[in-house]
């Protein structure tokens, strides 16, 4: 599978993930993987990366090549097979029986831990930093002119950091024409 930038900045997201998780494994302090896994899913994966891929995924325009929408897909399903497992040593039932009915007969609790790869994006913070800043800068915009989050727009500026993710979040905001640095008429 050949992964795009976007796929490849979420995996990176989630080795950090799998970093945290295995140190407070190793020091018995079970509220470190608790409380990165929850703020991995609910701040990074789902708001940010599951938006912006969704329209990969589904492909339903054709936009995205279908090897564009397999790297999805794959993505996809490393985030939530790895956050599975991630958890299950404090949440064994739950994790074992959604691992049985999605991935495996076997019992999750026969997995391998994940361990990070080592592959880590150069300056993921600030890459992190300024796709969430974009994406609050456009849902905010929408939500104050009482627009709906699928409307069209014509025309925005990101910071050029997020150049790379590019067709995806022109997809996820359907956005005309994605612009990087400062307009110069402000």
């Amino acid at each position: 599978v050949r992964l795009t930038p976007s796929d490849r900045w979420i995996l990176s997201e989630l080795d950090k993930l799998k970093k945290d998780c295995v140190k407070g494994y190793e020091d018995f302090n079970f509220f470190v993987p608790s409380n990165s896994i929850r703020e991995f899913v609910w701040n990074i994966l789902a708001p940010h990366y599951v938006e912006m891929v969704k329209a990969r995924a589904y492909n339903s325009d054709h936009f995205f090549s279908k090897s564009e929408q397999q790297a999805a897909w794959y993505a996809l399903h490393r985030c939530l097979g790895s956050v599975l497992v991630l958890l299950a040593p404090i949440c064994p039932f739950m994790t074992d029986h959604l691992w049985r009915s999605i991935y495996s007969r076997r019992s999750i609790h026969t997995e391998s831990f994940p361990r990070p790869s080592g592959r880590a994006i150069k300056k993921l913070d600030e890459l992190t930093k300024s796709i969430m800043e974009f994406n609050s800068t456009v849902w905010r915009y929408k939500k104050d002119r009482n627009l709906p989050l699928n409307q069209q727009l014509a025309r925005a500026y990101a910071s050029p950091r997020i150049k790379p993710l590019n067709k995806d979040l022109r997809a996820m905001h359907r956005i005309t024409d994605l612009r990087y640095g400062i307009p110069n008429n402000v």
